[in-house]
């Protein structure tokens, strides 16, 4: 196998991995960005996501460089049966192949938790948005999500008819005329406060023995420990050893993160996410020294442990104000640079640019900090944080929110971080 200095790689993606290529970069002989446009027209807002950063070649096809290509990266959920084909041509592949069928599929996910012998939350199935309408008028507290369509519809927390009927109607407009095609899962509410995490890679079901115990403050903020996997959360390690076999059979080589949810000694896993996650990517490419090669190795049905630069890692979701059918230009302090992992941009003339919300939606990526001491970690990332231009926000204060889930978890037995002491809230705020 090549050093991967002499690696000629290509990644597939269709933006929210550009912080990958731009990491992959730094060690790679050769980095192509390929984005895939599937419209019948050409479109500048999708030509412009992965264009001008340092050393990260897009390219708009790369059939015609087959032969240079040692390394096929498919950071996300999707083409599988490209993977597959490229497989059988003899490249190496660090992708989830077949895996992506349990976040894609949420009805054959459920199935799967049943069959694997882990807690299934309890739902219905309701097919076609006039079926959910009537459903929803005496229900109050659920959750709705969709299989496949996730383009057009994530969760839908279903407070009551009185406060929420009319999101039926804006997703009547979504869905047009094919609104009664739609498969509606509806989960009943599990009343807790804590949700733990786990954020690392698989090659053909194996674990490496260091991980992130991650908790999210949900698509907010992030704050994550290097731990051992025999010290991760009992009920994360439950969920790994189930899911292996199906890994192992799909040749799974790629991130994968945990969700779980925990009550009165059950726990549920709420959704796959068979991909590198969002939060905890960002964490990854900076808190494991040997990324790169983790990624080389595991294409190649490898499984090398990571090399831990720090211990803890925080992330905060940026954010900016835009108006719709506008771009966004930023221009970052120099000492920003390496903290901000941004999707769906493009590097032009020293700024970064996001097309219009199409995209992006004023969701424009991770700001990360990663050190040793959680309280001088902390106040890193608030320092760091003032340095980001006016038009931009990274919720750290929303930290506050997961060190008290935190304090939770360790009331209930559940550990996070060792022996190192975690900052107050207040410090926080």
């Amino acid at each position: 196998m090549k050093n991967i200095s002499d690696v000629t790689a290509l990644i597939v993606d269709s933006g929210l991995f550009i912080p990958l290529a731009v990491r992959m970069a730094q060690s790679c002989k050769r980095l192509l960005y390929w984005s895939p446009d599937c419209r019948g027209f050409p479109s500048l807002r999708q030509g412009a996501i992965g264009d001008g950063f340092e050393n990260v070649e897009r390219v708009i096809e790369f059939w015609n460089e087959i032969d240079e290509i040692d390394l096929f990266i498919f950071p996300d959920i999707g083409q599988s049966e490209l993977q597959l084909h490229l497989e059988k041509m003899g490249k190496a592949v660090w992708g989830s192949r077949r895996g992506d069928k349990l976040e894609l599929g949420r009805e054959y996910f459920m199935r799967r938790l049943g069959q694997m012998g882990l807690n299934v939350p309890k739902f219905e199935v309701l097919i076609g948005l006039e079926a959910l309408r009537e459903h929803l008028r005496e229900v109050e507290d659920v959750y709705i999500k969709v299989s496949r369509w996730r383009g057009d519809f994530e969760t839908m927390h279903w407070r009551s008819w009185a406060m929420d009927n009319g999101w039926l109607d804006m997703e009547a407009v979504n869905f047009g005329p094919l609104q009664n095609t739609i498969h509606f899962l509806v989960f009943e509410a599990i009343d807790t406060d804590i949700e733990i995490g786990g954020d690392t890679y698989c090659v053909d079901g194996a674990w490496p023995n260091l991980m992130l115990n991650g908790v999210e403050g949900k698509d907010k903020t992030y704050f994550a420990a290097v731990t051992k996997q025999t010290e991760m959360p009992e009920q994360l390690q439950e969920i790994m050893d189930a899911v292996s076999t199906e890994l192992e059979q799909v040749r799974y080589r790629n991130q994968i993160s945990f969700e779980d949810r925990v009550k009165d000694g059950e726990h549920w896993w709420n959704d796959a996410t068979q991909r590198g996650g969002m939060p905890s990517s960002a964490s990854q490419y900076r808190l494991w020294e040997n990324f790169p090669e983790i990624v080389w190795a595991g294409a190649n049905g490898e499984l090398v442990e990571p090399e831990p630069r720090h211990m803890f890692s925080i992330e905060c979701q940026i954010t900016a104000k835009c108006e719709k059918d506008t771009w966004i230009t930023v221009e970052l302090d120099p000492q920003l640079i390496e903290h901000c992992a941004f999707s769906y941009c493009g590097f032009i003339d020293g700024c970064y640019v996001f097309p219009p919300d199409e995209i992006h939606q004023g969701e424009l990526g991770w700001f990360v900090v990663t050190g040793n001491d959680p309280s001088e970690l902390l106040q890193e990332a608030k320092d760091l944080a003032d340095l980001l231009p006016d038009q931009l926000n990274a919720d750290v204060e929303s930290l506050a929110s997961v060190i008290k889930e935190i304090e939770t978890m360790d009331k209930s037995g559940i550990p996070f971080g060792g022996d190192k002491q975690l900052p107050e809230p207040a410090e926080v705020l």
